[in-house]
């Protein structure tokens, strides 16, 4: 767009519109728009409370705030869930629910559903109407059904906006409901549109924000992409292991590099072949690691060393050569497990200390001598260190491993992820987030959403591995698409 469009005038459209419905692309100032309303909120002498779905969204929006001069005052700035977690702990009467004192997400249904009822109390509704002028909802297009009636409750006592892309919708997958813009979210908060820019690829990539924008009706309408004049680096596939170099020449770009790929089992693939340069970015609900929690806390030694092997082993690259699938089938079966080795014995008798004795302080120490070998380098080493923190707290705490994962999670929730410059990750976990640099290696396996998230991440370059040259139509994923039942 040639002129600058005026935030102001955005946020005037939108206060005036309530309750409303603002849909903006990817990088396009949906985080400014909001913070900027927020602002405007604060002068008239209001205050906001704000909704988002991450931790990592509630940081972004907090620190755009501060750029309007808003301090933690007038507005409140929480996840959806962990609001609707506090509000049940304030009025479990009114809920219909008591909540522990440390929140189990896996109830996060059930907790969305109580606080809604909570909202929907006139005692509830009168101290929200003292509490906030306003509700805003940032990324509404993650919304669950559960989590948009809790707005609904919400939006009758407090004027309420909600923002978000019906293109970057990625949780049409196994029993989740997730709302539908025209069906659910359109005729409870009526669209309204502003004006608005590509900010995230200025000065110097406007030709990449504004073909990203281009492209949108053509993910829409299910129509293939054609990449032969694209602002974006197509690299053909020539086998299997072509990321390899585009991967290894990302290395030496400025700033960050993410790589996406489709499941957890092709990214941790991918960042195995390349060194551990990078590192693999794990859901936070990853079952991996509980898995391993649970079996430490219920299983026997043989299982438990066996078990911790595999693990390290899957998350690392060299290690299989020092421990043969012969010598692991060994020390299953409680068999001889021994090297000849000086480099390699400290991490095969830790090993043997978990059989004999598998407590969670020697879990650590074996854990930590494997990592420790020569040629051993551990991308994923988000799980990694998950599970090395849950047996540290599980040793000095005295509980079990899996309570010690749980609230190890917990924290990270709570904190936000350590930053990674060069990470392996798929569209659904580097949502929001924004690098420098992406290369995408199966586009061909995204629903539209998916690669609509995965070429927007990337504000300098985007560079697409393919058979093709011309990417197949990718398909809308809509709660249609679930299987009857769920």
């Amino acid at each position: 767009m040639a002129e600058e469009p005026r935030i102001e005038e955005a946020v005037e459209i939108v206060l005036a519109a309530l309750p409303c419905s603002v849909t903006l692309p990817a990088g396009a100032g949906k985080t400014e728009l909001i913070a900027a309303a927020v602002a405007e909120v604060a002068r008239r002498g209001g205050s906001c409370l704000v909704l988002t779905h991450t931790h990592a969204g509630v940081d972004a929006l907090r620190r755009r705030m501060q750029k309007f001069g808003v301090l933690s005052g007038p507005v409140l700035v929480r996840t959806l869930d962990s609001w609707a977690y506090d509000l049940i702990a304030h009025f479990p009467d009114l809920s219909g629910l008591v909540v522990p004192p440390a929140p189990d997400w896996d109830m996060s249904d059930e907790y969305h559903r109580a606080a809604a009822c909570a909202a929907r109390s006139r005692a509830v509704g009168r101290m929200l109407k003292v509490s906030y002028t306003h509700l805003f909802v940032d990324e509404y297009q993650d919304c669950l059904v559960d989590q948009h009636e809790l707005v609904l409750a919400l939006a009758t006592s407090i004027p309420t906006a909600v923002f978000g892309d019906p293109l970057q919708s990625l949780f049409n997958f196994g029993a989740n409901q997730p709302v539908d813009w025209d069906s659910d979210v359109i005729p409870n908060f009526p669209g309204t549109e502003v004006a608005y820019r590509p900010r995230r690829w200025d000065p110097n990539h406007q030709a990449l924000g504004a073909w990203l924008v281009s492209v949108r009706e053509q993910l829409v309408h299910g129509m293939p992409i054609n990449l032969a004049s694209a602002p974006v680096k197509w690299v053909e596939r020539r086998h299997a292991r072509t990321h390899v170099q585009t991967c290894y020449s990302a290395l030496k770009l400025e700033g960050t590099v993410a790589v996406l790929g489709h499941q957890r089992w092709d990214c941790v693939n991918a960042a195995g072949t390349l060194g551990g340069n990078y590192s693999v970015m794990e859901a936070l609900d990853e079952k991996i690691p509980v898995k391993l929690a649970e079996k430490i806390d219920t299983k026997g030694g043989a299982e438990i060393a066996q078990a911790l092997v595999k693990f390290a082993i899957d998350c690392s690259s060299g290690l299989a050569k020092h421990i043969t699938s012969t010598k692991r089938k060994q020390l299953g079966e409680g068999k001889s497990f021994t090297t000849r080795s000086a480099e390699l014995m400290p991490a095969y008798q830790a090993v043997l200390q978990v059989r004999s004795d598998p407590q969670p302080r020697f879990v650590r120490i074996a854990l930590e001598r494997l990592g420790e070998l020569p040629q051993v380098t551990i991308h994923c080493r988000e799980a990694w260190r998950e599970v090395l923190r849950a047996v540290t707290v599980a040793a000095t705490e005295d509980c079990t491993v899996a309570d010690a994962l749980q609230r190890t999670r917990n924290h990270t929730r709570a904190v936000g992820r350590r930053p990674s410059a060069r990470v392996v990750s798929r569209p659904l976990l580097v949502k929001g987030l924004e690098y420098d640099h992406v290369i995408i290696l199966s586009p061909e396996k995204y629903s539209a959403q998916e690669l609509y998230v995965a070429l927007t991440r990337g504000s300098k370059s985007v560079a697409v591995i393919s058979d093709t040259v011309v990417l197949p139509a990718a398909k809308m994923a809509t709660r249609m698409d679930m299987p009857a039942g769920n």
